[in-house]
């Protein structure tokens, strides 16, 4: 049998996933960041992005907007200001958000408005590339 690690994956709005997963691969600020169980304890600040998990051989792909991961050797609990499993993602409210984004961004918004604006399209970008990844394998293509 497998080794497991227990994943829980939590937003404002729900506990999106409480499972034993075999890996996690999580979008770190600083890189993408592979977890298997044993792993040495830390905090990881999270960047909006892909989030991989691997559960017997099937991969899940969940796109996040940013938020934390606590990892021990035996747990990870990642806090995420939004989490969607890839077949969850609608793809027309994403690429409007990203068209906002990006208008907001060529309008030279500052300070806060500047800073929402870029966090909303990286928001947009990963569920994009999370549902294009989730087309193309259902279209025999390989992501």
């Amino acid at each position: 049998m497998e080794k497991t690690i227990k994943l829980d994956v939590v937003t404002p709005a729900r506990k999106t996933l409480s499972q034993d997963v075999n890996e996690v691969v999580l979008p770190g600020v600083e890189g993408s960041m592979g977890i298997l169980p044993g792993h040495m304890a830390m905090v990881v600040a999270l960047q909006p992005g892909m989030l991989k998990v691997l559960v017997q051989g099937q991969e899940m792909i969940y796109a996040i907007g940013g938020g934390w991961a606590e990892v021990t050797p035996s747990k990870v609990v990642v806090l995420a200001d939004t989490a969607e499993p890839a077949e969850d993602i609608n793809v027309e409210v994403s690429k409007h958000a990203r068209e906002k984004a990006l208008a907001q961004l060529k309008e030279g918004v500052r300070g806060d408005a500047l800073a929402e604006a870029e966090i909303s399209l990286k928001k947009a970008l990963a569920e994009l590339q999370v549902a294009d990844i989730v087309r193309r394998r259902k279209s025999g293509g390989r992501a």
